[in-house]
């Protein structure tokens, strides 16, 4: 009846049209099919890097002797290294004595961490470019891996070594106050088992 009354109104063109917009506004809309984009490789900013293979970050970790997390066994069981020491010798109130030991520490080890660091870049660089310039072979390729392994073992050793000796130059009190400063809480040498020598 209602539709009879439309029909015969001169607004019955306009009926259609409002109910045609209106469907259409209810109608789900499928999102247009983006494209698919292609997965990249992390290693990309690699390849402006002086070695691909090894971050500008990690190369300044070697020229520099830093501990670039070779010491994190120690560290994390309350060996202390003895840069962070150095950085926190106000707080820890360090004597001139220790102070002095401490400095004498990590200079003979930041000297020796350098010269590692250097035979390890010169040793990245050769198996790098032996892959660039594909003049590599599974032989050559076993030797020069065992050899950088070898002195990355050499490296740590040298790192793990001086938290082992740092640990002695330090007090108690201040051995608890150096893991309380570094986030640590209540970590002491020898809690998990292992007896402080």
């Amino acid at each position: 009846m209602m539709l009879d009354k439309i029909r015969r109104n001169k607004l019955f063109p306009l009926y259609f049209v409002l109910v045609g917009a209106t469907l259409a506004s209810c109608t789900t809309r499928l999102p247009s099919a983006a494209p698919t984009p292609q997965p990249t490789s992390p290693y990309i900013p690699l390849l402006d890097s002086p070695i691909r293979g090894l971050s500008v970050d990690e190369i300044s970790d070697l020229e520099t002797g830093a501990g670039a997390g070779f010491a994190r066994a120690a560290e994390l069981n309350g060996y202390p290294g003895p840069r962070h020491i150095l950085d926190l010798q106000a707080q820890l109130d360090l004597s001139e004595d220790q102070l002095a030991e401490v400095q004498t520490l990590y200079d003979e080890m930041n000297g020796e961490a350098r010269q590692l660091g250097s035979e390890i870049l010169k040793m990245e660089s050769d198996i790098e470019l032996a892959f660039r310039n594909q003049s590599i072979d599974e032989d050559s390729l076993a030797t020069q891996v065992a050899a950088l392994a070898e002195k990355y073992g050499e490296l740590r050793v040298l790192h793990l070594r001086t938290h082992l000796v740092a640990v002695d130059l330090l007090t108690p009190h201040q051995l608890v106050l150096y893991n309380q400063l570094r986030g640590y809480a209540e970590v002491h040498p020898g809690d998990q088992g292992h007896e402080h020598p």
